[in-house]
């Protein structure tokens, strides 16, 4: 049975990413919209979406009550923070023909997770992590150093979703509860932007298709969302969850290559060759390190 749960968790967590990585193929039909206005309007659909999530799954509302709270509010706006910049700067780079940039700051965001950890947890470093991270930090400074400007979209996605990661370590809340208590937190700048900033907008100006579009950003953010909790509840391997977020940059650089036809060039390849022998190292660490706990809890029975 605890098998059975597992490969069920394996599927619906890889189609979560297969989802989230084949998503530029859906924002390609935004582009001219503003980033800010897909931002604010995914964020509006969102609300609605995550009470019904949270009603369908049955999970106990303590959104309110979580917000009240002092030190968990104060948690919640920093990682709003954060997953504000990350949402933004992924619409932005795929509606603005950077997917290539958007990929490499998805390689990049475990490596920089082991940074955090390393330098405010005091997390210590394996030798395959710290030749892991030396790659992937070459790759970052040969494309600092190598393309016309300076790469400031990988490095602030990757950074705002590292920091996420660690900022949602220090308050204890279930995924559904924590996003829609995010979502809300976001409404105030959504309506800021809508209701206050000047000019005409795609959805104001009453085209149709784009305004269905707008709408359905929210469930195209939810839905892998959705089956990623689903999925991670049934799985036992952190490795493998750990493996499994390399799909959606994966299918980020292939969508971009091959579909955006985007260019790619000697120095593009040199920075991604570096990043994914990192991960090919990263990926050998985790696989050691979990086959080596396995045979320990063997023993241990």
């Amino acid at each position: 049975m605890s098998q059975q749960n597992d490969q069920n968790g394996m599927f619906w967590t890889t189609l979560a990413y297969i989802v989230w990585g084949l998503m530029p193929l859906f924002y390609q039909y935004l582009r001219g919209v503003e980033a800010m206005e897909i931002f604010a309007f995914r964020v509006l659909w969102s609300v609605p979406l995550m009470i019904l999530l949270l009603w369908l799954t049955v999970t106990p509302v303590r959104v309110f009550m979580l917000l009240r709270e002092p030190h968990t509010f104060f948690w919640l706006f920093l990682s709003t923070g954060c997953i504000s910049t990350s949402w933004f700067l992924n619409t932005w780079g795929v509606t603005h023909g950077q997917v290539l940039l958007v990929s490499l700051a998805f390689f990049l965001t475990p490596l920089i997770s082991i940074l955090i950890g390393v330098f405010y947890l005091r997390e210590r470093l394996t030798p395959f992590q710290l030749l892991a991270l030396l790659f992937c930090l070459g790759g970052f400074l040969y494309a600092c150093v190598s393309l016309d400007s300076f790469p400031w979209l990988t490095i602030g996605i990757a950074l705002s979703f590292g920091s996420y990661g660690l900022i949602k370590k220090q308050v204890k809340i279930d995924t559904l509860n924590g996003l829609a208590a995010e979502a809300i937190l976001m409404v105030p700048f959504a309506l800021f932007y809508l209701i206050g900033v000047a000019g005409s907008r795609s959805y104001a100006e009453n085209q149709g298709d784009v305004r269905i579009l707008l709408m359905l950003t929210a469930p195209m953010t939810i839905l892998p969302l959705g089956l990623f909790a689903f999925g991670v509840k049934r799985m036992q391997s952190l490795t493998s969850i750990a493996i499994l977020q390399y799909l959606e940059p994966t299918l980020y650089f292939l969508l971009a290559v091959f579909v955006f036809k985007e260019a790619v060039d000697n120095d593009r390849l040199i920075t991604f060759g570096l990043v994914w022998v990192g991960f090919f190292l990263f990926t050998l660490d985790s696989l050691h390190r979990h086959r080596k706990a396995r045979r320990l809890l063997l023993a241990e029975a």
